[in-house]
């Protein structure tokens, strides 16, 4: 009698488990990805202060993992078969310090993980790092807000606004929305270092 339940249970697992290969990604089909490297781009006004890098605050699902995609009427849904290989935020991150290290934009550049106390130090938050599905097509938007301070004293020494970039009429597929963002993500590290070459820190310079 055992052997006959035993053969039974392990007949339904094997058809459980056959049901559940149709509905779950195979970890081979869930693509991994992370951001590009950094773009040779020289700084024209370099800052005289090293930099600390914050990670970008985020809220979920731009906290994590998954490639997100809004649809038209505002339903949040996760793409699958792709993710990034890291929290979003800590990706940005390494982008950014990697931007403005290749600039040449500071004197020296760390992340927040790190145990640095620099002059400077540029936090943030992200908006908007997604996919947009209208029914018809997809697009792209990613959005950031940035501020410079002074680590001596905690003042604002610029504050950015929210910097947005976009695309429209993405390529069909997984591989090619997941291009398209990484795109985004490099015009924002671009812009971040623009905006940051026009900030006055003579303040925080002061002895």
């Amino acid at each position: 009698m055992n052997m006959l339940r035993a053969a039974f249970l392990s007949s339904a697992l094997l058809s459980l488990g056959g049901c559940l290969s149709g509905v779950l990604p195979k970890a081979s089909e869930q693509a991994q990805y992370t951001l590009p490297d950094a773009v040779a781009q020289r700084a024209e006004r370099p800052l005289p202060l090293a930099l600390l890098v914050d990670v970008p605050r985020a809220v979920a699902p731009l906290d994590g993992v998954d490639v997100v995609v809004i649809r038209a009427d505002g339903e949040v849904q996760i793409m699958t078969g792709a993710r990034w290989t890291a929290p979003l935020p800590i990706l940005l991150q390494d982008l950014l310090v990697r931007t403005i290290e290749a600039a040449g934009l500071v004197p020296a550049v760390a992340q927040s993980a790190q145990t640095h106390r620099l002059p400077l130090r540029l936090s943030g938050e992200l908006r908007a790092f997604e996919l947009h599905d209208d029914g018809a097509g997809l697009s792209a938007r990613a959005a950031l807000n940035l501020r410079l301070i002074c680590s001596r004293n905690a003042e604002v020494l610029a504050s950015s606004g929210l910097i947005t970039v976009e695309a429209a009429d993405l390529a069909a597929g997984v591989a090619g929305a997941v291009a398209s963002l990484r795109d985004l993500a490099l015009k924002l590290s671009q812009q971040t270092l623009q905006w940051l070459q026009q900030a006055d820190v003579s303040s925080c310079a002061e002895s």
